[in-house]
């Protein structure tokens, strides 16, 4: 030891046992410990010994792995010394990063099948209709690629390794065996069975029903039944056959022609079959029985199950080309469009309508006009300005179409106290009386921009604008008397002359007179 260390002792404190090293000199003196300010005298008790050895005399298996020289057997003649051999390279060099990558790989693909075997295991996962024994297959198979990634990105620790393949194997081929719902296979009915034309008898239905209930997955139609409750409906529609690309678009159009409620919810099955589940429908199953059959064939309805059974035709959703649709010289224009107004799709429907109301009147006129009158009771704001540009064009006021799109603009009125332009100008343009009085409030509060649409009223509209000859309001009464000189009759001319008269204020005046010569002019 070094001359200075050979004058130190190391002492260590009975109460926290920290240990320090001091000055021989100290020995049999008080001392005060540094580390939690106990006193305690220097003594033999309180000195630590340390048992020296030598090299050679500690065995530590660890220094067996570096290049020491071999001890031979002494003997006269002097040999040389021999070297062990020194350990691969390669065990004591890092892990390659592309290894690394390859066994983060393995633990995600092992992993993501993991959740994929138990949150898929249900009536509306990915999985239903997956029998367990594919399940078991796709676990195994997610097991061996796996673990044979981990055990290549391990090479210096192949014993762990090993054993946490054999766990992770272990855990993913259980998941099946203890998560089996949707499970059972699930039947595919072929379009053109011949159930379509045919009534079944009581007990082969008995037996398509419980088929049926056994292999489309009827857990969610028996929840809905049970939260819709005894004042609640539930009706199911089993599509088989459903594209992908359509499936929004069918969707929407049951949910909205059945007028169902928002937590309707769509459960896909096997490949291009959903379970459609309407929560209280406002349509009657036999009208929806008829909706459904523009989508392809009703082939059964099941009451016992609230359940109609179709097979869609994807073919109908097809959209022709645009340049004939367009194309009014062509010959099937026509026809064309009307196919169009008659699809589920609503925007492919506004399309349609819109052309149809730049386009003249001159073949299927009966047609389109009754199916634009159908499509007013779905019709939102868009949709019914677009469908009244159309009936001003192909509506004769002797159809059905004043009085529809009557109905539906009170409605539209006393939900929203506002009404498009262009309805108030078809129906004022067949003298509908019940859209004078709201036309009348309309220009009451925008005079300029309901002036026009008022002009064009006709007479039915003459007793409103004597009452606004008198208003208070200097806009009004100046609107007013433009609005008299198209629609006002002897009455109003009578009035006129009288207020001529009366009036003080020189712009309303000349204003006056211009309507009395205006209908002076007309009806003399």
């Amino acid at each position: 030891m070094p001359e200075q260390e050979q004058s130190k002792i190391q002492i260590r404190c009975p109460k926290c046992t920290q240990r320090f090293l001091v000055g021989a000199e100290l020995r049999g003196r008080m001392v005060e410990c540094g580390a939690c300010e106990h006193r305690f005298r220097v003594d033999d008790q309180t000195v630590s010994r340390t048992k020296k050895f030598y090299p050679g005399e500690r065995k530590d298996p660890t220094l067996s792995r570096y290049s020491r020289p071999v001890v031979q057997e002494q003997s006269p003649v002097a040999t040389p010394s021999h070297y062990a051999e020194p350990d691969e390279a390669p065990r004591f060099e890092p892990t390659p990063f592309s290894k690394i990558l390859v066994g983060i790989a393995g633990g995600i693909l092992m992993a993501m099948m993991l959740l994929i075997l138990i949150t898929g295991a249900s009536q509306s996962g990915v999985l239903n209709g997956v029998t367990t024994e594919r399940r078991l297959v796709m676990a195994g198979f997610a097991a061996l690629v796996g673990g044979c990634m981990l055990l290549y990105a391990n090479p210096k620790t192949r014993a762990k390794a090993t054993f946490f393949v054999l766990l992770a194997a272990g855990c993913l081929l259980m998941v099946p065996i203890f998560f089996t719902e949707g499970s059972e296979e699930i039947a595919v009915s072929k379009p053109g069975s011949g159930m379509q034309d045919e009534r079944l008898a009581p007990g082969d239905q008995r037996k398509s029903a419980s088929a049926l209930k056994a292999s489309i997955g009827y857990a969610p139609v028996e929840k809905a039944l049970v939260e819709a409750g005894p004042n609640g409906r539930v009706l199911a529609i089993w599509l088989k056959g459903l594209r992908e690309s359509n499936l929004e678009m069918v969707q929407n159009f049951l949910v909205r022609v059945s007028g169902a409620s928002e937590s309707s919810h769509l459960y896909p099955r096997l490949k291009q079959h959903y379970l459609l589940v309407l929560v209280n429908p406002q349509m009657s199953s036999e009208l929806l029985m008829k909706e459904c059959s523009r989508l392809g064939v009703v082939d059964q309805y099941l009451p016992e199950l609230h359940l109609i059974d179709v097979t869609v035709e994807n073919e109908r959703f097809v959209q022709q080309p645009i340049a004939k649709l367009s194309d009014k010289k062509d010959g099937s224009f026509y026809q064309l469009n009307l196919r169009e107004l008659q699809g589920i799709d609503l925007r492919r429907v506004n399309e349609a309508i819109i052309r149809l109301s730049l386009a003249p009147p001159v073949q299927s006129r009966d047609d389109i006009v009754k199916r634009l009158i159908e499509l007013l009771a779905m019709s939102d704001k868009e949709m019914l300005i677009n469908i009244s540009k159309a009936l001003m064009v192909w509506s004769n006021g002797k159809d059905r179409a004043p009085a529809a799109v009557t109905k539906v603009a009170l409605d539209y009125y006393q939900k929203t106290q506002q009404l498009p332009h262009e309805v108030v100008a078809f129906l004022s343009k067949w003298r509908q009386p019940e859209i004078y009085p709201i036309l009348d409030e309309l220009w009451h509060e925008e005079p300029v921009v309901w002036e026009e649409i008022y002009m064009k009223s006709g007479e039915p509209a003459e007793e409103r604008i004597l009452k606004r000859l008198v208003d208070s309001n200097k806009q009004h009464r100046m609107s007013a008397a433009r609005i008299a000189s198209r629609v006002g009759g002897a009455k109003t001319l009578a009035l006129l002359e009288q207020l001529i008269s009366q009036e003080k204020d020189l712009e309303l005046q000349a204003c006056f007179e211009n309507a009395y010569d205006t209908i002076a002019q007309r009806i003399r």
